[in-house]
């Protein structure tokens, strides 16, 4: 049976995702379309942490696929994988409890490097951290940080071996079918007919949605990385410290080293806030602002008990946000030849491929195999809408 050729929009992580999966699955023809180069958006803009420290189940079984696959592009790509260490902190013993509860889902996916810490425990990784009103955390020693664009040249170097093309500063213009009834969608370079659209475009994702004649509820917003000067060498590696705790309302700190004589910090959150503004991807404010500043400088030398901490702007990226939290990834109900693949909010780096996995399967399995329950991501539930609340 000839497999659908499938038209990819979007060359982030999870296009190129998308793209690998639907390579390798044989579809008839694999082409990704991308506004400008891979991942110029948000892929290119993150901390770049990758990790399976979290606690919904579902989540981490995305995540740990996900790092398989990045090991995988390590040793047969060259990704380079920044193996500092991620530890997610806990704040209470109940906090501690779900993070043990993690650890048996994690075993039970084949996860065998997590280590619950106590408080001594975690002194003892970060020795300048504060632990006075911290349980401990969870460690993934493997776990660590990588470069967003060398992650999608990564998978599309995988995906043209298999015969997938891209197309770079090509925009999508229009949309409409063809007298076949194939989708048609009309760039800047020609027009592109498929039997299957993945829409993988990021922020701009709502936007191609409405295109298509299927919006996706995407609220993006601004996020900002801080750049830290070290004044001396600490002896250590600093992990990835992330002190926001799924679940959390607001944001918390993270940071982690970024260089002999750098860390990086911000404030992280897997939700919807509030009191940020939804953002225009086309045009939001590139430079951090000031207050962002002070407000990272306040919560990092309360937190991280080394004197004479140098501060400066690092760079802004956008977070798309569901209001439930979670990603939009599979068919559309009213046409299954349309899917979703975008909502990752602060985590597309460490979920997005595997997301961009799902999609593919979606296309041309009519099911998803590498994470089976990621039907409860499909895009047109009500409560990833605004005003349902997560």
């Amino acid at each position: 049976m000839t497999r659908p050729g499938i038209a990819i929009i979007g060359a982030g992580v999870g296009g190129c995702g998308a793209a690998l999966r639907a390579a390798q699955l044989g579809a008839s023809e694999v082409i990704v379309l991308e506004q400008e180069h891979p991942a110029s958006g948000s892929s290119g803009r993150s901390a770049g942490v990758y990790n399976v420290q979290t606690t919904d189940p579902l989540n981490i079984e995305i995540r740990a696929r996900a790092r398989e696959l990045f090991f995988r592009l390590e040793a047969e790509e060259g990704l380079h994988l920044s193996r500092i260490g991620n530890v997610r902190v806990a704040r209470s013993e109940g906090q501690m409890d779900q993070l043990a509860t993690a650890v048996g889902v994690q075993r039970g996916l084949g996860v065998r490097d997590s280590v619950l810490l106590d408080r001594t425990a975690l002194q003892q990784l970060v020795p300048d951290l504060r632990t006075d009103d911290l349980a401990g955390g969870l460690l993934g020693p493997n776990d660590g940080h990588l470069d967003g664009q060398q992650l999608c040249d990564g998978l599309l170097a995988a995906a043209r071996k298999l015969g997938a093309g891209v197309r770079v500063r090509t925009s999508v213009r229009g949309y409409d079918r063809d007298r076949s009834g194939r989708h048609r969608l009309i760039t800047s370079s020609g027009d592109v007919t498929a039997d299957v659209i993945i829409n993988a475009a990021g922020a701009w994702a709502g936007r191609v949605g409405a295109l298509l004649g299927h919006e996706l509820p995407l609220v993006p917003q601004v996020h900002e990385v801080v750049q830290v000067r070290l004044p001396r060498a600490l002896g250590y590696t600093v992990p990835m410290v992330n002190l926001y705790m799924p679940g959390d309302r607001g944001e918390a700190l993270y940071f982690r080293q970024d260089g002999p004589d750098t860390l990086i910090s911000g404030m992280h959150t897997y939700l919807f806030q509030e009191q940020l503004a939804t953002a225009d991807p086309d045009h939001y404010p590139r430079r951090v602002a000031d207050s962002y500043v002070e407000r990272v400088a306040e919560a990092l030398t309360d937190r991280f008990l080394v004197d004479d901490l140098g501060f400066k702007p690092g760079w802004t990226g956008l977070y798309p946000l569901t209001m439930d939290g979670g990603f939009l990834v599979g068919p559309h109900k009213q046409d299954a030849t349309v899917i979703a693949c975008a909502g990752f909010g602060g985590t597309g780096v460490t979920s997005g491929p595997i997301c961009g996995f799902i999609a593919a399967e979606w296309a041309l399995l009519g099911e998803p195999v590498t994470i089976p329950g990621a039907g409860a991501l499909l895009p047109d539930r009500p409560t990833a809408a605004l005003g349902a609340g997560p």
